[in-house]
């Protein structure tokens, strides 16, 4: 019985609650610490709202990209049949259905591409998709290893709880695409009983689904192993209905460059072709950056700068929405103010319950104080000295800059529209480029819009009346009330127009007698008094047409709104709030070059840190990370480093304030000058050399 007893007195670990990280551990209680929390919180809730019409964005690219493959992979083997398996096999089954998705070379987005593709796949199509990478598959079988254990382990096809104790698993069975068809077949066959084909996992639209595999990366595959890979799947399509997705970054041409004729006539191909990056990066740009919803803003520097790394780096959309999302954390951390950056029923709200302080330093900006130097004297001490009358200047100025997003994106469109197609495209063919040059200066002072504006006087009647409707249209789309009557305004222009043909007659009645007059030259006396009558008749002669008369009024009228709505945002007060332009910040995050950035990181970790404990950057401290000291003492070496030296060093600067055994050393700085030496390897710096196998080769020299 006492032995018994024993088995309840056990000793039982129970996992703890997962920790999770909250904002407020990070910050102290002090008047600092609320605003950072009331600022992430505005900036949290402004993200949210980005990062759902992002999602939106996504969904409806993906369903512009993958519903045709969708259908040709579904219809693809609707025929197939297991019910005849006998028969079947005297079918000469040659061609596997193959849909060839070129995706464009924009790689780092190709992750998040496929994996909604594989999703989408699963839940419209069939549960057997399995996706394959270059890097897993080296050989063969690797390639069928992986493709059996994405289909064979998946948890969709359990129908019934009896079910579980019946499914093959991979450990007992040989890697081979045999198995896969038996099990395929012990999975599907149609002798199910009519109870299992009504559950769960069997709402597919085919009795028997495709097996489905995606090769993410065709072109990095090593040729051999996809030609026989390719090969052997072929001879099992009276088993198995095969269906294979390439996902091709290059062109075409790439599947005739890797497979012969002989492999390649084995593939009923189709091409699919995803939208091109920088088409989804303006649709991006059109209904996140350059809208009135969000508040938040990117200055001219740092918009150029996203822009650059996209078009001249690696054409990631992915990668531009990480740098945005950065500038926008950045902005609500180190911007004070930034918590006013909300939307336009929340300011009354926040200005009231700003205190002296903060009011404060809205009069220290740049803006601001110019604002002040602007007003009327009288206003002036009560803008630096009156709180509340400050407050109420404040809140108007920050409803102004409400209002002047709401004008300035629907203004800018038109702009767009009517230069967009220019000759030589003075300011530029896309919208972006026309919005870069507004955040930069006032666009209507630059070079390029006074050419923009002398080529727009010499079009067509055609061209300026269809230009004339795309802006009708632009200013339609949606309620905009601060500039309801530019779509009055342009439609009168419109309906003039209709009525031009008849003032065009009008005018060359007049004309023809006019230059009827001018065929008579009375004689004169001497050259002088010619030169002066052919001046004169010159000057009459440039009597403008009845067309020529309305374009001038309707470009003229386009140069003055132009010149209204278009004013660049730094000239505006408290636009610091809105626009983030600390491009230094955004390099040195986004942009860093990685070697220099890793030997700032270890020479001087108090750069990205930030730690006390770190200031001094010359000597070494026993409050640097491992990695940092092992770095700083092996730049006082030669060529060659000894191990036991080295570590010595380590440990009396880890030990510098302690006593320490040299005979009975500390096994865990041990432990830890191992692994920093490991990860000192890991990045390059040191390799191990066997001409002396208890030192370490330096592979950099100098300071570096």
């Amino acid at each position: 019985m006492d032995t018994a007893g024993s088995v309840s007195k056990g000793c039982f670990a129970f996992k703890g609650k997962k920790k999770v990280a909250k904002l407020e551990n990070y910050l102290s209680d002090d008047e600092f610490g609320q605003s950072v929390v009331k600022r992430h919180q505005v900036g949290q809730d402004m993200w949210t709202e980005i990062d759902t019409q992002i999602q939106i964005l996504q969904e409806e690219l993906n369903s512009r990209i993958f519903d045709d493959l969708l259908t040709f992979a579904a219809d693809s083997c609707s025929t197939f049949t297991l019910d005849n398996l006998e028969t079947s096999k005297t079918m000469v089954y040659r061609e596997i259905p193959t849909a060839a998705l070129v995706t464009g070379v924009n790689t780092p987005d190709h992750g998040v591409m496929f994996a909604t593709l594989v999703s989408l796949l699963k839940e419209r199509v069939s549960p057997l998709v399995a996706i394959l990478k270059s890097k897993d598959c080296q050989n063969v079988k690797n390639t069928i290893s992986k493709t059996l254990s994405q289909m064979v382990d998946n948890p969709q096809l359990l129908h019934d709880e009896d079910e579980k104790e019946e499914e093959l698993t991979q450990k007992n069975l040989p890697l081979t695409l045999s198995t896969l068809a038996q099990w395929y077949k012990h999975k599907f066959k149609s002798k199910l009983s009519p109870k299992k084909r009504r559950s769960k996992g069997d709402d597919l639209k085919h009795k028997y689904p495709p097996a489905i595999v995606v090769l993410q990366d065709f072109e990095s595959f090593l040729p051999h192993v996809i030609q026989d890979f390719i090969t052997i799947a072929s001879s099992y399509l009276h088993q198995l209905p095969i269906v294979f997705v390439f996902g091709i970054a290059t062109t075409i041409s790439a599947v005739h460059s890797l497979l012969p004729n002989a492999v390649s006539s084995l593939l009923c191909m189709e091409k699919f072709m995803a939208p091109p990056s920088s088409e989804y990066l303006t649709m991006l740009i059109n209904q996140i950056v350059m809208t009135p919803e969000y508040p938040f803003k990117i200055g001219a520097r740092v918009f150029q700068l996203l822009l650059d790394i996209f078009l001249y780096h690696d054409f990631s959309v992915l990668n531009f929405v990480k740098g945005f999302r950065f500038s926008l954390l950045d902005h609500y951390l180190n911007m004070p103010l930034s918590h006013l950056c909300c939307p336009l029923k929340e300011i009354h709200k926040k200005v009231k319950v700003m205190d002296a302080e903060e009011v404060e330093t809205i009069r220290q900006l740049p803006s601001f104080m110019r604002f002040v130097e602007e007003n009327p004297a009288s206003n002036q001490p009560k803008l630096l000295l009156d709180e509340k009358f400050a407050k109420e200047a404040i809140v108007d100025l920050l409803e102004k800059m409400h209002t002047y997003h709401m004008t300035l994106f629907p203004v800018l469109q038109c702009l767009h529209k009517l230069v967009c197609k220019l000759p030589k495209h003075p300011l530029g063919k896309q919208q972006r480029e026309v919005y870069s040059l507004v955040l930069e200066s006032n666009i209507f002072e630059t070079d390029a819009y006074k050419q923009s504006m002398e080529l727009l006087r010499m079009l067509a009647k055609d061209e300026l009346e269809e230009m004339l409707k795309q802006s009708i249209d632009v200013l339609m789309e949606k309620d905009r009330k601060a500039i309801t009557y530019l779509p009055t305004d342009l439609s009168l222009f419109m309906d003039r127009f209709n009525t031009l043909d008849d003032l065009i007659g009008e005018e060359e009645d007049k004309g023809a007698e006019d230059e009827s007059s001018l065929k008579v030259i009375p004689k004169q006396k001497n050259m002088y008094e010619l030169r002066q009558t052919l001046k004169e008749m010159k000057k009459k002669k440039k009597k403008l047409s009845p067309y020529e008369k309305l374009r001038s009024e309707i470009i003229d009228y386009f140069d003055s709104v132009f010149r209204k709505y278009l004013i660049c945002p730094k000239n505006l007060p408290l636009h610091e709030i809105f626009y983030y332009d600390a491009i230094g910040t955004v390099k040195k995050y986004l942009n860093a070059s990685p070697r220099s950035a890793t030997q700032l990181a270890l020479s001087n970790p108090q750069y990205h840190l930030q730690s006390i404990n770190c200031d001094e950057e010359e000597n070494l401290s026993s409050a640097m990370p491992d990695i940092c000291i092992v770095y700083k003492l092996h730049l006082e070496c030669g060529m060659f480093i000894n191990l036991y030296d080295w570590l010595q060093a380590f440990i009396t600067v880890i030990s510098s304030d302690a006593e320490f055994d040299p005979k009975n050393p500390d096994q865990v700085l041990q432990a830890r000058f191992i692994r920093a030496v490991s990860e000192l390897q890991f990045l390059g710096f040191i390799m191990p050399t066997k001409r002396k196998t208890d030192h370490v080769v330096r592979l950099t020299w100098g300071n570096c």
